[in-house]
């Protein structure tokens, strides 16, 4: 195997770069992220969602922007939270965030864009959707606050194949219950992420229990730290965003770290790749 990258951090020295979730295609790194732009303003300001490329997880380049205009949120929406992308059939998928509200998707035939409304309404009546892509390329939803629902697709992607379920979560007292969550498979092993802290099962629906925390520090230990897990190029990788002072505003930046598994199903951050910068 070879050794995992250790990339930049942040990101990239542009704030405002949050949420975001990969997309690998073959040695290509895609980030979907949301955009913050509400300086010294005590809420999420958020005109539209960003796409950035990597061929090394080193340099990261604005590839296209995804604008509330397209779907039915409208122009000069602010409200673009959290979303997730997929490909399917050669066509690149975008679930996306009205605020707290419900969850639209959008469709390109290339990852960069253009993206346009799918259904024209939302998809899912609630928000900070992640899609999690089962071994037999079978698609499933997940979405919601505090108690997260998970549903199948159907092959189209943009219809529900069975009623959306509430996914059981022995929280343990310690998982956060909050938005924003993160569903990835190791070695068997469902991690349902929140943040840094995960939850484990040996069934896609669970019931899921608290497992631990990837790592402290850097949010991580909070419950802000949105992001993602993805493989690239034969290792594990963690991104997630930070705020800068969220006691004065809702501004972020991303952060990347190669991730770990144990054989007891322990997964956690090589921290060192942001303490040496």
């Amino acid at each position: 195997m070879n050794m995992p990258v250790r990339p930049a951090n942040p990101l990239i020295s542009e704030p405002g770069m949050s949420d975001p979730h990969a997309l690998v295609l073959g040695d290509v790194c895609y980030l979907f992220t949301g955009h913050d732009v509400g300086f010294g303003v005590n809420d999420w300001v958020m005109p539209d969602w960003r796409i950035y490329r990597s061929d090394d997880l080193l340099t990261w380049t604005h590839v296209g922007t995804i604008d509330p205009a397209d779907n039915y949120m409208g122009a000069g929406n602010t409200n673009c939270w959290a979303g997730d992308i997929v490909e399917r059939h050669g066509r690149y998928y975008w679930y996306f965030s009205n605020r707290n509200k419900e969850s639209g998707v959008m469709v390109a035939s290339a990852p960069e864009g253009p993206y346009t409304d799918a259904l024209g309404g939302p998809l899912v009546d609630s928000f900070d959707p992640s899609i999690f892509v089962e071994d037999d390329g079978t698609c499933y939803i997940i979405y919601g606050h505090g108690e997260y629902k998970i549903a199948r697709l159907k092959d189209s992607m943009i219809e529900l194949d069975e009623e959306p379920r509430t996914i059981s979560i022995d929280r343990k007292g310690v998982f956060p219950k909050t938005d924003k969550n993160s569903l990835h498979k190791h070695n068997g092993i469902y991690y349902l992420s929140c943040s840094g802290y995960y939850a484990t099962s040996r069934n896609l629906y669970g019931p899921y229990a608290y497992h631990g925390l990837v790592g402290r520090g850097w949010q991580l230990d909070s419950g802000y730290a949105h992001g993602d897990f993805f493989v690239w190029k034969g290792d594990w990788y963690h991104v997630w965003c930070r705020y800068r002072n969220r006691d004065h505003d809702r501004i972020r930046d991303c952060f990347m770290a190669p991730v770990y598994y144990d054989e007891d199903g322990s997964m956690w951050d090589d921290l060192t790749v942001l303490q040496s910068r």
